[in-house]
């Protein structure tokens, strides 16, 4: 399965990018049928509008089946008449997405469905009833909402990190046949993008095929980004289903630009402040395994600060030396602190690290050799 996935990563590069994640639609349910007060007659149901998970599926192909862009509204349903006096319940409307989307009400921003199940749908929008004694025998109206449908991510590896700390260096020494956009700029990366890392130089004799795990470099974030300042928001939700962060941050410390009204920060306050964005975002994230890279260790002075901040990082009170301002209220427990130099390839103990953290969370069992003859024989064992 890896296997092919990779084939197909290498044969669709663009595909690697994430141009679109997050799309807006105006769905309404359909108004019931108005009934027929003479007659006692009732009116038919408006339809309900539903989100039907489909494999398989591509998030930019969601727009393709609406008739007019950003609008879905399911049909009404028909009146009462002398001649037929319950009227004709209206289809429902069926919108496709891809198993994973999340849809949240954009007023409320209340999650409205979570579609993880293939062929299952989720109603979005329901229909109105149709005209009755109850109701005065007038229709009622479909009930209209405008909703976001978010992709999100789900890669084994997610690089977090501020502009310009490496990561899309960092990703170009873990996947050096892919085209990485790297330049001595921030914000060269302004798409989430996510390719894979192959072990194929660790193959034993054993294997079957290579091990390799997916990696999403996502844009670099800045201060206030969990209140979505600098799109952070838009950002940070691709960690959620990821299975091991790694922060990447430049050991010199960080500006964001030139300026007075920019403050100049550490690289351990960097890392402190990074934790307070993932922390407010959500705290679930915290629980996930972290790798933190200390790049550009090739700088002067960089291998000597990168010595002195993986002893602190390594301890578990590494943020009381900040101050209260800069304090984050969950400190991160890193897994690994690695020092790194992206941009000479030098990147330590990373690869092997983040397989065998990956190994822990999702141990992997070979058949054994009597496993492997029942299944020729088509038995199956329970």
């Amino acid at each position: 399965m890896r296997v092919t996935l990779l084939r197909l990563a290498k044969k669709f590069n663009d595909r690697t990018i994430v141009d679109v994640d997050r799309i807006s639609i105006h769905v309404k349910g359909g108004n019931g049928g108005a009934g027929l007060a003479r007659y006692n007659g009732v009116g038919g149901f408006g339809g309900n509008v539903y989100l039907l998970a489909k494999p398989k599926m591509r998030f930019d192909d969601i727009s393709k089946q609406l008739r007019e862009q950003g609008r879905a509204w399911a049909p009404h349903g028909t009146a009462s008449i002398s001649t037929k006096l319950v009227g004709g319940h209206a289809q429902h409307l069926m919108i496709n997405v891809p198993v994973g989307v999340e849809c949240v009400d954009r007023e409320s921003r209340i999650l409205l469905a979570r579609c993880t199940k293939p062929y299952e749908r989720y109603l979005v929008a329901q229909g109105g009833e149709g005209g009755n004694g109850d109701n005065g025998y007038a229709g009622v109206r479909g009930e209209k909402r405008n909703i976001e449908l978010h992709l999100k991510l789900r890669p084994n590896i997610g690089l977090v990190g501020f502009p310009n700390a490496g990561k899309s260096t960092l990703m170009k020494a873990l996947v050096p046949k892919k085209k990485v956009k790297i330049a001595a700029y921030p914000f060269t990366t302004t798409k989430p993008q996510m390719c894979y890392v192959s072990y194929e130089d660790e193959i034993t004799s054993g294997d079957e095929e290579p091990f390799s795990l997916t990696i999403a470099d996502l844009p670099g974030l800045i201060e206030g980004a969990s209140k979505n300042r600098g799109r952070g928001d838009s950002f940070l939700k691709h960690l959620e289903y990821s299975d091991i962060i790694v922060m990447v941050v430049d050991v010199t410390g960080f500006q964001l630009r030139v300026s007075l009204t920019e403050p100049y920060r550490t690289a351990l306050e960097t890392v402190a402040i990074l934790n307070q964005e993932i922390e407010n975002y959500d705290l679930k994230l915290l629980q996930k395994p972290a790798v933190l890279v200390l790049n550009k260790t090739d700088l002067p002075g960089g291998a000597e600060t990168a010595s002195q901040l993986q002893e602190l990082l390594r301890s578990q009170k590494w943020a009381e030396s900040l101050s209260e301002e800069l304090r984050p209220s969950n400190p991160m427990t890193f897994d690994e602190v690695i020092p790194a130099s992206a941009k000479n390839f030098e990147l330590g103990s990373l690869k092997p690290a983040v397989r065998k953290i990956y190994e822990c969370l999702r141990p992997l069992r070979k058949m054994s050799l009597f496993e492997n003859e029942q299944k020729s024989k088509g038995k199956f064992l329970v």
